[in-house]
Formats: C-alpha cells, structure tokens, sequence
C-alpha cells in the first residue's frame, strides 16, 4: 500500500519548492524550526514537485527543478561516512535551488549487519537503494543527547563536524573557549575561521548542527551588544562590533 502523501513547501538556499511527502520524509526536513528544508529531506523523484521557485529568477516554475547527484563515499571522519550528494537546480539559469547530503554512519552499519539478511532477489536493487540504514542529516542526529542531559564535557566537541541549518558542511570545531568583553565571558565555538556563540547550537549528537542565521540574529539582539556576524559580545551600548567591525 502506497503512503499518505501531502503537498508541503521545502526551503532551499536559493529558493523553494512544493512538492509531495510522506510523513517520514517530514520529519527528515524539520531541521528545528517551524519550516522544512529539502536538504533534510534529500533526493526526490522529480514527479513528487509540482512547482518551485528560484530566487535569481525572481520567478514560480511548474514541474520539478533538475536533480543533479554522485555518490563519493568519501569519510568524513567520527565514523562518518558522505554517501551522496546532489542539489536541485533552476531549469532556466541553473542556479541552485537547494542542496543535499546523505550519511551513513558507523550506528547505522552496525545495525544493518545486525539486521536479518534480505532475501537474494532483493541483492540485484542499486546499492543506493539497498541501504535502508543509511542516513542523512537528520538520522545523524538520532543519537543527539537526550533532552535533558544539557551537559557537554568541551574535550567532546573539538573535531566534530559542524552543519549548518541546510545541512551543508561548515568544517570542523578547532576549538571551544571564553570571549570576554569587559566584566561578560560567553562560551564560544571556533569552526574553521568561523566564531559561533553557544546560542547559535541547535543540536549536538555525533555532529554539531548550528541554527538558522534569523535565529541566531534574534538570539544575538536579545543578548545586547552580541554580533550577529561573528558573535563577539560586545558592550551593550556599542554600535559596531569591536572584533570584526559589523554595524550591530
């Protein structure tokens, strides 16, 4: 029997698209907000869109955006293993609407060796498709600590990889310390040349998943003097950032 699907609108980076999902498939791209992300969700079958919007065409288009993927099974480190990527692109001017990553990662494997093995006919499907434990972004963070267990011993997060709100690799925590700023201290995470504050955090699991930009620009206003660019803490009455000069 065939699975309930609803039409739900899917954000990208580079615009949008409406297209038909299951209820598993929903909940792969609520990446912690109240909208859903296509990079969650990962590779659609072109005749579940039925129109999409490019934002460098300033233009709504019928149909399905083209779907461009390969499958590296490059190591990413933590066990951690990128299997496909693709993204969506506008049919007009090629410009990319959304894209996509799908994991597997060292839990996942474990319990397909554990898992009953599939009957021999079932051995001739593509690979891709023969993987049921494999995962993206949002499976990853299946092991995500448990609500309540708010504590996060530091040594534990330097070489994680972190993921923006789409799902797209930033790079790596290199380090994780105090910014003061007069008689204030914040804990803060350094990815790559990337200042993040510990407000900016979604989730934390196997990777580190930071929080959508409006996000963390509301958590920055709130705090007072925090930049929203680079996330120094600034006194409260500044009006450009001390550290990387943004209007505030």
């Amino acid at each position: 029997m065939t699975e309930d699907m609803a039409e739900k609108k899917l954000r990208g980076s580079g615009g949008y698209a409406i297209a038909r999902i299951t209820d598993e498939e929903q909940k792969k791209g609520n990446l912690g907000g109240p909208e859903l992300f296509l990079a969650g969700i990962g590779r659609l079958e072109e005749d579940r869109f039925m129109k999409y919007h490019c934002n460098k065409c300033e233009k709504e288009y019928e149909g399905s955006p083209a779907v461009t993927y390969e499958n590296p099974n490059e190591e990413l480190g933590e066990g951690v293993t990128l299997i496909e990527k693709g993204e969506y692109k506008c049919r007009t001017c090629s410009a990319t609407i959304a894209q996509y990553r799908k994991f597997d990662t060292v839990q996942t494997q474990q319990q397909q060796q554990q898992a009953p093995a599939a009957p021999q006919a079932q051995t001739q499907q593509p690979a891709i498709e023969e993987r049921p434990a494999s995962a993206d972004i949002a499976a990853v963070l299946a092991t995500t600590v448990a609500a309540g267990e708010n504590y996060f011993p530091i040594q534990s997060l330097v070489g994680m990889s972190a993921y923006d709100s789409e799902a797209m690799l930033i790079g790596r925590i290199k380090e994780v310390g105090l910014r003061r700023t007069g008689r204030t201290a914040q804990i803060t995470i350094k990815i790559g040349e990337k200042e993040v504050p510990w407000d900016g955090i979604s989730k934390i699991g196997d990777i580190v998943l930071l929080k959508t930009a409006q996000t963390q620009t509301t958590t920055a206003s709130t705090a007072g003097g925090m930049c929203p660019a680079c996330g120094f803490q600034n006194e409260s009455d500044s009006v450009f950032c001390a550290d990387c000069g943004s209007r505030l």
